[in-house]
């Protein structure tokens, strides 16, 4: 891990107006690997963009289908958040057009993220989230996609949606199946579009793609 971050951040310094996006499932280890990195920058020379507030609610979805073929079966789900169409994809792409055109804006207010501006004339941005996933790369200038295998993404899933969250975890077993074959049809292949692809299932940490070479 520290050799990656280090290499991260030096790659950060040789590109000024710098715009890294961090994607992957949840609970891969995105804001963690965001967290590692800000704490090498120096507070006022970043701005760090949280996307889980373009993920449209989970209220708004539920009259929506997913219908879909996996291993020769015909699936019928609920649109997760590892499916485009779970995702203000266009606001998300209107605030990154405007943060590398030069112009301020104003991040969405949530409970769990009140509302703050992010600032163009900060040289380094990074934005962390699955939404990022769905967009063109050339919105960014460094990528990193992040994954681990369907135990150790439920596994942290529980100790972080089921403690920390309240969430149900007869609800979270229940669904873990279905976004996971969601998962591998609509993202994992989005990975290639990556710099940077890392491994972090429980007792390993590898960087299976760097075509940065930091």
């Amino acid at each position: 891990m520290k050799k990656l971050i280090d290499g991260v951040i030096k790659h950060i310094l040789k590109n000024r107006n710098c715009v890294i996006r961090i994607s992957g499932h949840g609970a891969a280890g995105k804001t963690n690997l965001a967290e590692e990195i800000m704490e090498r920058m120096e507070h006022d020379t970043f701005n760090y963009l949280n996307t889980d507030a373009y993920i449209i609610p989970g209220e708004y979805r539920k009259s929506l289908g997913a219908v879909y073929e996996y291993e020769n079966e015909e699936y019928r789900g609920k649109v997760t958040a590892c499916l485009p169409a779970a995702h203000e994809l266009a606001s998300l792409k209107r605030d990154l057009l405007m943060l590398r055109r030069g112009m301020d804006f104003l991040t969405i207010d949530a409970d769990w993220a009140p509302e703050k501006i992010i600032h163009a004339d900060r040289p380094f941005t990074i934005v962390d989230g699955m939404s990022t996933t769905f967009l063109e790369d050339r919105l960014f200038d460094l990528s990193i996609y992040i994954y681990t295998d369907g135990e150790t993404e439920l596994a942290r899933r529980m100790e972080r949606d089921v403690n920390d969250r309240g969430r149900s975890s007869e609800a979270l077993i229940s669904s873990h199946h279905q976004r996971r074959i969601q998962y591998e049809l609509f993202m994992h292949e989005k990975r290639d579009e990556f710099d940077i692809v890392i491994d972090d299932t429980v007792g390993r940490f590898t960087v299976e793609k760097n075509s940065v070479m930091i």
